[in-house]
């Protein structure tokens, strides 16, 4: 079945004529005219609309023809490729540590080494704004802080006098 066809499916269930579809996920009536009169395909963007709209849509139905056209649900508890980023760290904050304590540094930590760190001026880890060479078109930004991860999970703290 057609992408075309799966939307024309959609606004049958869901009791809708193509204006009120489209005002309902926020995209001109032209453009959903153009994609029911087979003018042009529905855009990634507009597949993420319907199905941010109609969270009950299976991602797998509409884009890869797969499955049934409602999530089961099982799949309906997953984040999928289209879930918000809020909805992501809401299902996997168990899974993460609300806070991190100094010396302790999350697992998935990108382990490369940054471009720049500073010398260790003084045991209070202050640093002044002349240790940094700041970029010449970023004459309005100054750095605040750094935080230098170490393999061995531990980190150090420098801050601006």
């Amino acid at each position: 079945m057609e992408v075309k066809e799966k939307i024309e499916k959609i606004m049958e269930k869901e009791q809708m004529n193509s204006l009120q579809f489209a005002s309902e996920i926020g995209i001109q009536g032209s453009t959903l005219s153009h994609i029911l009169n087979d003018r042009n395909k529905p855009s990634l963007d507009v597949l993420k609309k319907i199905l941010n709209r109609f969270r009950t849509i299976s991602s797998d139905w509409l884009i890869l023809d797969v499955g049934s056209m409602y999530r089961q649900e099982k799949q309906s508890q997953a984040p999928t490729l289209f879930d918000s980023i809020d909805e992501n760290d809401s299902k996997s904050s168990s899974l993460e540590p609300k806070t991190i304590e100094k010396n302790q540094v999350p697992l998935n930590i990108n382990q490369q080494k940054p471009p720049f760190i500073p010398e260790i001026p003084n045991q209070n880890n202050e640093i002044s704004r002349q240790d940094f060479k700041m970029p010449s078109n970023s004459s309005d930004k100054s750095v605040r802080k750094i935080i230098v991860y170490y393999n061995d999970n531990t980190f150090q703290e420098f801050e601006t006098k």
